[in-house]
């Protein structure tokens, strides 16, 4: 299982905005079949019709004469009543149609949103460690995507209603230009040749504008986060107590300015661009307005056709390259292809062996778990969390893992979860290299309580259900997971009992303390457990706890781990010495192992670490029982 790369931020080989554009038309039929089939339809419609109501105008313009001649009631005057009907309901239909290919180029883009939102949700959840949500690169990607971002110019959404506008136009402009060369064919070769140009460098500046608000996501998600704290409620607290709102405000307001003043530089396009680009437009205009006089007055064209080829010049005016909806398309051109290329990205992953054992039998693991020289360092740092663990854990044992803050102890867990891979070394399971397992089966035998376990804004069946998916309607499983925690009598004192959502944000949601959460992820843990998993990992399993609940769990935690591959770590040793086997973690590296017992008297790392936390204890209790003393010796004064 190699670490993934995430080669984001490709140059396309063709022009950017070309790249997003052929991007989105590849997408929309994905997303919607119907709706892309009669979109496209409608841009070939609407971009036929003008030149359309150009030509009949031309057409009836040019019949008047004739019809004047010879009277209303004649085949002429019956000929110029057909065209002006004809160009009556071409007009009706364009006027109709122009609207609604709007709205469904709307409707289409907010689909684009949601599947785009939907892809990544699914990559981010497909790799099997978690290395990638540490890549500020990918989440990066992950804001553009995700809809929150405080500029809505490189939402793909845009860009799909843009296309509904920007599409038409093009498309206009080149059949006014093949109209135009039916009068001179260097007249239309001058705005085929013309436009391309214009919108290929107008295009150019929008992309390197777009660049450029891509470049500032990571000040984005800065602002975003602090914006956040202020207005949730996990800070509310501490803000308020602290007096941080200013300084927050102030913080955010420079995260957005150093996110978005870039943006805001770089926004007018160049000089050089913008008058290269007016001044070919107006020359070309000149040039063929001046040809289209010079063969009126010279009687070199009728009345009909000078009304159709002014009509087509005026057509190849009304396209811009120089709107918003252009921008849009730009801005796509630097933001889809890299969520796209995000999704491709984390969808590859080049360590995973060609065939994994995907079948384990019912009690795996049997013989033990091993780790043979593993050495880890996180994504993005120097130092190594673990340097060289040597260690063999029995299947159907508990095991403490003891050590000070940053010793390696999560890490381990985190490597035996699959939630990483070891920079060196191996781990293995019954004699299986762990990277040769199916991770989705090898997690199924994993019942875990992290220490920052999740809490989910979720029911408390589906907190607990969580454990193990598969049989989250089995309430009666649900009902003895929360009774082996200890958590039953409280789901069942809370409002709607066992669908009370579990945050005070929701109508007749309510929230936990602590301990009662722990409580619910304690209950989460052990429902995996009832489901089949044999190993369980109590990561500071009562950390929350009052010293009541805390007694309770240690006085059945023989109970609670009788027969599983156990795993705790803890730095309360009265949970520690109830393990059968002990071992302590320094600095990375495995430097003692044996029983409590045993360790003790060593009079290692491990006796000197007992020995501070019950000098702790004993200070505390002669504390209470001297207070008690004064409390007594005053009672028997007063009386």
């Amino acid at each position: 299982m190699a670490p993934l790369r995430i080669p984001l931020g490709r140059r396309p080989k063709i022009s950017p905005t070309l790249h997003g554009i052929l991007n989105l038309l590849r997408l929309l039929p994905q997303v919607n079949r119907t709706k892309a089939v009669l979109g496209a339809i409608g841009v070939l419609v609407a971009s036929v019709l003008p030149v359309a109501v150009a030509v009949v105008t031309g057409a009836l313009i040019g019949s008047i004469g004739p019809t004047l001649d010879a009277g209303l009631s004649s085949p002429a005057g019956r000929h110029t009543f057909v065209l002006l009907a004809l160009a009556g309901g071409l007009v009706m239909v364009q006027q109709t149609l122009a609207p609604v290919l709007t709205t469904l180029g709307e409707t289409l883009g907010r689909e684009v949103d949601r599947e785009l939102q939907q892809r990544v949700m699914a990559a981010v959840g497909r790799p099997e460690g978690t290395a990638h949500l540490t890549d500020p690169r990918v989440l990066d990607a992950l804001r553009v995507v995700r809809g929150l971002g405080m500029t809505e110019t490189d939402r793909p959404s845009q860009a799909v209603g843009a296309l509904a506008v920007v599409l038409p136009a093009w498309l206009r402009a080149v059949a006014a230009a093949a109209t135009l060369v039916a009068f001179h064919w260097w007249v239309g070769l001058l705005w085929l040749l013309a436009w391309p140009l214009v919108v290929h460098f107008m295009q150019r500046e929008y992309f390197r504008v777009g660049r450029v608000g891509f470049a500032g996501s990571g000040s984005l998600r800065q602002a975003e986060y602090l914006r956040d704290v202020v207005l949730t409620r996990p800070a509310a607290k501490e803000v308020r107590l602290w007096g941080l709102l200013d300084w927050l405000v102030e913080r955010f307001e420079q995260a957005w300015r150093e996110a978005t003043e870039p943006v805001w530089r770089e926004r007018k396009p160049r000089v050089r661009v913008v008058v290269g680009a007016t001044g070919t437009v107006t020359v070309v205009n000149l040039v063929s307005y001046a040809a289209l006089a010079w063969a009126a007055v010279h009687q070199d064209i009728g009345l009909g056709a000078v009304a159709v080829y002014a009509q087509a010049l005026a057509l190849a005016n009304n396209y811009t390259a120089f709107d918003d909806n252009n921008a849009y398309l730009s801005f796509a051109g630097a933001a889809v292809p890299q969520v796209l290329s995000l999704d491709a990205s984390l969808s590859e992953d080049s360590g995973t062996p060609a065939v994994r054992i995907a079948e384990l039998p019912a009690r795996f693991p049997a013989g033990q778990i091993s780790f043979t020289g593993v050495r880890f360092r996180y994504p993005g740092t120097d130092r190594e969390a673990l340097r060289g663990v040597d260690l063999d854990i029995a299947a159907g044992h508990s095991l403490a893992i003891v050590g000070d803050n940053g010793a390696g102890k999560s890490s381990l867990v985190k490597l035996l979860c699959g939630l990483h891979t070891p920079s060196a070394g191996l781990i293995r399971v019954d004699g299986h290299d762990l990277a040769d397992l199916d991770q989705t089966v090898w997690r199924g035998r994993i019942g875990v309580l992290f220490q920052d376990f999740a809490r989910y804004h979720l029911t408390v069946a589906e907190n607990i259900g969580m454990g193990a998916p598969r049989h989250a309607d089995d309430r009666d499983r649900l009902r003895e997971a929360a009774h082996r925690a200890g958590a039953l009598p409280l789901i069942e004192e809370l409002p709607n009992g066992w669908d009370t959502v579990l945050s005070p944000e929701y109508t007749n949601g309510t929230d936990l303390s602590g301990g009662q959460w722990q409580r619910i992820a304690l209950a989460r843990a052990l429902f995996a457990v009832d489901a089949g998993a044999r190993v369980l990992i109590l990561d500071e399993p009562t950390a929350a706890l009052d010293v009541r609940a805390e007694a309770e769990i240690y006085e059945r935690f023989l109970e609670l781990t009788a027969g599983l591959t156990t795993i705790l770590i803890s730095h309360r040793f009265s949970t520690v010495r109830r393990a059968e086997r002990i071992v302590v973690l320094e600095r990375g590296v495995v430097v003692e192992d044996g029983g409590h017992d045993e360790l003790l008297a060593r009079r290692g790392r491990y006796a000197t670490m007992f020995d501070l936390q019950a000098a702790r204890f004993v200070e505390a209790a002669a504390g209470a029982e001297a207070d008690h003393g004064i409390q007594a010796t005053a009672e028997a004064g007063h009386a």
